[in-house]
């Protein structure tokens, strides 16, 4: 039997339809709170989609490099590519001072920029050779030299890249041989400083003085030999103008009043 209580003129809810009431205000509370989630989501855009899938589709990475020595930028390689080139890099001495300039090349391999290098055209900088010369998927390398321009370009004509010549030492006194070999060492040394600079040819090479025939034999680059035979010259003027001179002071002494 079905009981209803009244009081002071009013009859209490049934409990069936007070539970029914709960489900459906709790029902509606989480139909509200979706829509709520659902409304508060930003719709993809179409470039981040875009990007995404460039991004999926294999997007090269950017290299950059803010300039430094050659030992520097293959560091750079190595951190960028996750590749350990510095442990067979070979490095000549004529090249370890170049001042390699800033870089920035997308690539996935380190040899797509070691390509750009070489196309940068400057002799200073010299050339970089390296195998395998073709892409894989291990970008390690096997070997990875720095060599000088010139002698990569001869080396590959199959010339000798460097000349022999013998400059006359006539005009130059003995005395002055050994201040003239230091001369050309030193200005061997300031030619290699301004060529790492980027400002100036290779000076590569030596010399020997054969005393008895008073012949300087050089062998080197075509930039050494004109600077041994400027030096050469430029002692066989000072030795000349200082004989003329003594000459003349003999000369005036020889007039002067007794």
């Amino acid at each position: 039997m079905k009981t209803t209580l009244r009081f002071n003129g009013f009859r209490s809810p049934d409990p069936l339809s007070l539970k029914a009431r709960s489900s459906i205000k709790a029902a509606a509370a989480c139909l509200i709170v979706v829509a709520i989630i659902v409304l508060s989501l930003k719709p993809a855009r179409a470039e981040e989609t875009n990007e995404v899938r460039k991004e999926e589709n294999g997007k090269k990475r950017v290299f950059n490099f803010d300039g430094g020595s050659p030992v520097d930028f293959v560091v750079a390689l190595d951190r960028h590519f996750r590749t350990r080139l510095v442990q067979i890099l070979t490095l000549p001495d004529t090249l370890s001072r170049t001042r390699v300039p800033k870089l920035r090349v997308a690539a996935e391999d380190p040899r797509e920029v070691l390509t750009l290098y070489n196309r940068l055209d400057n002799p200073a900088l010299g050339q970089w050779r390296f195998e395998p010369a073709q892409k894989s998927a291990d970008t390690n390398l096997n070997v990875l030299m720095l060599v000088p321009d010139k002698a990569a370009s001869n080396v590959s004509t199959g010339r000798s890249p460097t000349r022999v010549k013998g400059v006359a030492l006539a005009g130059v006194p003995e005395t002055q041989w050994e201040t003239l070999m230091r001369d050309i060492d030193q200005a061997k040394v300031y030619g290699e400083e301004i060529a790492a600079k980027g400002g100036g040819d290779l000076f590569i090479g030596s010399f020997r003085v054969q005393r008895d025939s008073k012949v300087l034999i050089v062998a080197g680059s075509e930039a050494y030999m004109e600077m041994v035979e400027s030096l050469v010259q430029a002692h066989r003027l000072n030795a000349s103008l200082e004989s003329t001179n003594a000459s003349r002071q003999g000369k005036t002494s020889d007039v002067a009043p007794k």
